[in-house]
């Protein structure tokens, strides 16, 4: 995945607050039929809007970067590595072209 990549929710997947718990929960689509849901943190609820609001992961990471107050570098980390794992959850999928 480069840095200049896109991405698509896979189904429909809405992030819920309940309390202090932020939750991915995909309520169609393959992953909802597993009943699972994904409990995340407020870096990662930044990341899944920015992701899934169809920014690149070099775009969410400069934002990312200024909202909390981090290196870039590290916020790219940070982006990579979240969207492998939501790449690997099949909550996202990578648009490719």
């Amino acid at each position: 995945m480069n840095d200049a990549a896109t991405f698509k929710v896979m189904g429909k997947v809405v992030m819920r607050r309940i309390g202090a718990d932020r939750l991915l929960v995909p309520v169609s689509g393959d992953v909802a039929r597993e009943g699972c849901v994904f409990p995340i943190n407020a870096t990662g609820e930044f990341i899944w809007n920015a992701l899934a609001g169809g920014r690149t992961l070099a775009a969410a990471a400069t934002t990312l970067a200024a909202e909390f107050d981090v290196a870039p570098e590290t916020a790219l980390a940070d982006c990579r590595e979240f969207a492998g794992k939501l790449l690997a959850q099949r909550l996202l999928a990578e648009v490719v072209g």
